[in-house]
């Protein structure tokens, strides 16, 4: 659950080194603002007034400037505001994660809409920055954003299974099937949910292994954290043994057995026999747990039965195969 925590709390470290580096541009750029947008007398000027022939001062260019220092110097103050724009992007964008983190928290369902609402707010933040770079270079951003209706619809006909996704990730949310730290068993796969996200959804098993998921493939799934889980173990006896003297044995040994097991939430249960096996008589027990303690709770069951019944001079069988030879006659 660590790295689950971890996600969603803003800016990486990265990005936090370079909201340092553009708010230094950005204060310099205001400290020097007429050094650097000056075209005649700033640093990077690329023209100079001159009189024309009929004595009216005009701008040209510097004749003596070569063509490779004079598009250096026309795209550095172009730079330099998009260094400003990357600024405010990433302030934004921390303070929104920030803020998204603050308000939806405390239970798994909060949690589960912040991560949402966290991928979403990402998303909108950086199409501005997009467009708000594109207009510092120029670009007509009035007919760019005429024309999105048109290009929004040619990308939905050929994104239909990515509006698949997002719609499905939506109804998982608002649902609340489905919720980050849940234990969960997808297409056969365990583990817990990490994230979900606008398109797909993260799960993470006990060894660290990270499985991603569309949000739209995902049509039956297995919700182990909702309910205490009842983990059971398989514990063998030999054909020797008296069944009677065995379930004594554990019965008198209950508290000890459970004392042995901490992930436990309640006593273990006798079952029965479950198999005839072929080379011991195969007891079930089980009790409850929490999800995430399962398979440390099978482990502790069976170490802890077999400690009491090795006590108690009730051996566990090793597979054997007995012989027969046929007598001569």
């Amino acid at each position: 659950m660590e790295t689950t925590k971890k996600k969603g709390k803003g800016l990486t470290y990265t990005g936090f080194v370079l909201l340092l580096v553009f708010a230094g541009i950005t204060v310099l750029s205001f400290v020097f603002y007429n050094q650097i947008n000056d075209p005649v007398n700033g640093w990077f000027a690329v023209s100079k007034w001159v009189e024309n022939a009929d004595g009216q001062t005009v701008l040209v260019p510097i004749d003596d400037m070569s063509p490779l220092l004079r598009f250096v110097y026309s795209i550095i103050p172009k730079l330099i505001k998009t260094a400003q724009v990357l600024f405010i992007t990433l302030l934004v964008l921390y303070i929104a994660c920030t803020v998204i983190r603050l308000v939806f928290k405390n239970t798994p369902r909060r949690i589960t809409i912040g991560k949402l609402v966290n991928s979403i707010v990402k998303v909108v933040i950086w199409v501005a920055c997009v467009i708000a770079v594109l207009a510092v270079w120029g670009m007509n951003v009035g007919a760019l954003i005429a024309s999105a209706g048109v290009l929004t619809l040619i990308i939905g006909l050929g994104m239909q299974s990515l509006i698949a996704d997002v719609v499905a990730g939506i109804f998982l949310v608002c649902d609340g099937t489905l919720q980050v730290g849940d234990i969960v068993t997808i297409d056969g796969w365990r583990g817990t949910v990490q994230e979900i996200g606008i398109r797909n959804t993260k799960l993470i098993n006990y060894s660290g292994d990270i499985r991603v998921a569309n949000n739209s493939t995902i049509k039956i799934f297995i919700n182990q954290s909702r309910e205490d889980s009842y983990p059971t173990v398989l514990v063998g006896i030999p054909y020797e043994e008296n069944l009677q003297h065995v379930k004594d044995v554990f019965e008198a040994n209950k508290t000890k057995i459970k004392e042995m097991c901490p992930s436990l939430l309640s006593d273990i249960d006798f079952n029965g026999v479950e198999e005839l096996a072929d080379s011991s008589v195969n007891l079930h027990f089980g009790a409850k747990c929490k999800e995430g303690d399962f398979f440390a709770a099978q482990r502790q069951m069976r170490g802890a039965i077999k400690t009491v019944f090795e006590e108690n001079g009730i051996c566990v069988p090793f597979p054997q195969i007995v012989l027969h030879e046929e007598e001569k006659k």
